[in-house]
């Protein structure tokens, strides 16, 4: 009788415990590498530049993790704001709203 019952209880524990591992994992937020890697593509395929012109630097506005710039010499710097989930930032997020 016991064993009728342990063997699809251990199977129902190994699915939901994988399940739940594979969810985490997939709702974990990306690294540095990976929103800078994905904004010098922004950049490359927007202006045509290389993806050695950008890096990205820690923000110190509220709501903003990272600013990834983009600049070739002789040219304007690119940059874009990201939240912690990778998601560009609008830049009144950082400038503050328009006073005019």
């Amino acid at each position: 009788m016991m064993r009728q019952i342990a063997l699809p209880l251990a199977g129902l524990l190994a699915v939901a415990g994988a399940l739940g591992l594979f969810l985490g994992l997939r709702s974990a937020p990306p690294s540095e590498t990976e929103v800078i890697d994905a904004q010098a593509a922004a950049y490359v395929a927007e202006t045509g530049g290389d993806l050695t012109d950008c890096y990205g630097v820690p923000a110190g506005v509220e709501n903003v993790w990272l600013i990834v710039i983009c600049e070739r010499e002789g040219s304007e710097a690119w940059y874009q704001a990201v939240d912690r989930a990778g998601v560009p930032v609008d830049d009144e997020v950082i400038f503050g709203e328009d006073e005019t």
